[in-house]
């Protein structure tokens, strides 16, 4: 066939499936090979080739570390920019550690735990359950934050985790996959309120992973000392319901981790429903941003948090 057709062949498959296709189909298949790719390597191994893929992501992707940037400048103002880079290294340098472990999810036994994730306030979690009211269990995009359910599974901890949709329904389907294997039940950001309800009712753990901007549907509290909007959910929950909110962070430490499990907050309840809503939604802001400023380059800094602006 003349080279002439081929173009031609190629152009028609790329204006049937779509250039946004195309892209998809992409991501998918670049997803499927990390996984491959992983799968022929040991933990360690996997994690330096993870840590190298980030730093070639800090090297070429410009766009996000701009935000990065931007954000961590804006937070903290005492920094210089030799040091704000930095940061920004290491957290790509954690992001690609974190996604070759995540191809690990499956194999997370108490063996591992055992050798690789010092647990600290497990009794907190423990009791709180106990009291069969569920817990809402807040975490943030922290250090190898999809690694916290397969532990809990571990446990034996009745999960649900909320999740938001991939943008790509293809590499969604296998990023969730993987999350079902850590033992949680996968809702979406949609699921009816009620049924969260009644996941806490029966005395379920449910997590959500709330530090993101909330846009139009969120409540402006501080966050790391700027207004942002912020997701409602967590607080409205523990008012309606009365189960604890617990923050949990699986930070990363050496060669391992430590996975911090709070206190019970204390729920504050007042007879002005709007206020309440605010306080408690700044309170476990709160909590989560005193890991975040202790291990900057643990959070997820590529993100526009504070996109959405008050009035806007």
């Amino acid at each position: 066939m003349p080279a002439g057709e081929h173009k031609q062949d190629a152009c028609a498959a790329i204006n049937v499936m779509g250039y946004e296709g195309m892209r998809k189909h992409i991501e998918y298949y670049f997803l499927k090979i990390l996984e491959t790719v992983f799968s022929l390597f040991s933990f360690g191994i996997s994690r330096k080739i993870g840590a190298c893929i980030g730093i070639v992501a800090y090297l070429v992707d410009r766009s996000h570390r701009q935000v990065a940037r931007e954000n961590l400048c804006a937070v903290f103002k005492d920094k210089k920019l030799q040091e704000i880079d930095k940061i920004i290294k290491r957290v790509y340098v954690n992001l690609g550690q974190s996604l070759a472990e995540f191809f690990y999810i499956p194999w997370v036994d108490r063996r591992f735990v055992d050798r690789f994730v010092e647990i600290k306030g497990k009794e907190y979690m423990d009791a709180a359950l106990a009291q069969g009211k569920g817990v809402i269990n807040v975490v943030g995009h922290f250090g190898n934050w999809e690694l916290i359910n397969p532990v809990y599974r571990v446990f034996g901890y009745p999960l649900t985790a909320v999740a938001y949709p991939q943008n790509n329904e293809l590499t969604n389907e296998v990023i969730n996959q993987y999350r079902i294997s850590s033992g949680a039940v996968i809702v979406t950001n949609e699921e009816p309120y009620k049924n969260l309800v009644k996941i806490l009712s029966q005395g379920g753990l449910l997590i959500l992973v709330a530090d993101q901007d909330a846009g139009s549907h969120g409540i402006f509290v501080d966050f790391l000392g700027k207004q942002a909007s912020t997701a409602k959910g967590p607080a409205i929950l523990a008012l309606r319901t009365s189960a604890p909110i617990i923050i949990t962070c699986l930070i990363r430490k050496g060669s391992g981790y430590q996975m911090i499990m709070s206190k019970p907050l204390e729920l504050i309840k007042t007879d002005n429903w709007k206020e309440d809503v605010f306080i408690n939604t700044r309170l476990w802001c709160k909590g989560l941003e005193e890991y975040i400023y202790q291990y900057p380059d643990q959070w997820f800094w590529l993100h526009r948090r504070w996109k959405t602006r008050v009035g806007g």
